[in-house]
C-alpha cells in the first residue's frame, strides 16, 4: 500500500452492505484500514433507512440477500436520489438483465468470493468514474 493510495481514500464514503456479520465485519476492517469511511449493514432495509447512506458514493451488496434483491435495494437507493455506483456480488453467472442494468448504471458485478484485491479495485474504478460528479452534485 502505498502513501498516495492511503491519501486518495481518506473520508471517502463506502457502504456495505453483508447479512453475513463475519463477512461483513471483516470487509468493513479491510476498507478501514485503507482508509475508506465504511458504514456497514445488516440487511438492505437499514442501508435504506439510513438518511447518510445517500451522501456515500459507492454501495457494496449483494444480489441476492434474506431481506430481498441487492437490485431491488439499488433501485430504491436511486429513487431517493442517490447518484452513486454500485459493487454487485453474485455467487454464479449473472443474468444478462442484471448485467445490462449494472452497465445502464455503471455498476460491477463480482462473485461474492471476491478477494480484497479485486474489491478494492473495483472501489477504486467504480469512485473514480463518479466521484467529481458526485461532489457536484452533493
Amino acid at each position: 500500500m502505498t502513501d498516495q493510495s492511503t491519501h486518495t481514500n481518506d473520508g471517502i464514503g463506502v457502504s456495505l452492505v453483508d447479512g453475513d456479520p463475519a463477512i461483513r465485519r471483516a470487509r468493513q476492517i479491510m476498507l478501514l484500514s485503507e482508509r475508506y469511511d465504511v458504514r456497514s449493514y445488516a440487511t438492505s432495509a437499514a442501508l435504506l433507512a439510513d438518511p447518510r447512506s445517500r451522501d456515500f458514493p459507492c454501495i457494496i451488496v449483494d444480489v441476492e440477500s434474506a431481506d430481498g434483491s441487492g437490485m431491488e435495494t439499488l433501485h430504491a437507493m436511486r429513487a431517493s436520489g442517490w447518484r452513486g455506483k454500485a459493487i454487485l456480488l453474485d455467487g454464479i453467472v449473472p443474468l444478462p438483465e442484471l448485467v445490462h442494468a449494472a452497465e445502464r448504471h455503471g455498476d460491477r458485478i463480482l462473485d461474492r468470493s471476491t478477494g480484497d484485491a479485486t474489491l478494492l479495485t473495483a472501489i477504486a474504478a467504480s469512485i473514480d468514474r463518479s466521484w467529481s460528479g458526485w461532489n457536484a452534485e452533493g
